[in-house]
């Protein structure tokens, strides 16, 4: 099933159209890191993935267990760089679309948080 591509507006301390998340230069090519908006338990929770001068934004949630894929430490791609991984059950996902190619959630996607890069840095927005 599909990811509903605006479910991130509805989270708690969603951020608005235009934010700013961070420098592209603090996200190192093939590597994701998460940014989180808000404190406590209703903080929101996001990650980017780069590849080269693009960028992929996802709510920082797996859909087999509403868990956050780095639980185990800071990776979120795999040791080759080609897939999003889930560290707590090892679900994998395409880096372009959040479909999960493998694992428990198979067939399912992770929620998209729309990013781009203006002037070196990543914004929240198409």
């Amino acid at each position: 099933m599909q990811a509903n591509p605006d479910y991130w507006r509805l989270r708690p301390k969603a951020p608005a159209i235009g934010a700013v998340v961070g420098p592209l230069a603090g996200v190192p090519d093939g590597q994701g890191r998460e940014f989180v908006f808000g404190r406590g338990a209703a903080a929101f929770s996001m990650f980017v993935v780069r590849r080269g001068d693009a960028v992929f934004g996802y709510l920082n949630l797996c859909p087999h267990f509403s868990l956050k894929l780095n639980q185990r430490g800071q990776d979120f791609v795999n040791p080759e760089g080609t897939l999003i991984r889930c560290t707590m059950h090892f679900a994998e996902f395409r880096i372009e679309d959040g479909l999960c190619v493998a694992g428990a959630c198979t067939g399912l996607y992770l929620d998209p948080v729309p990013v781009h890069v203006q002037d070196g840095q990543i914004l929240i927005g198409p």
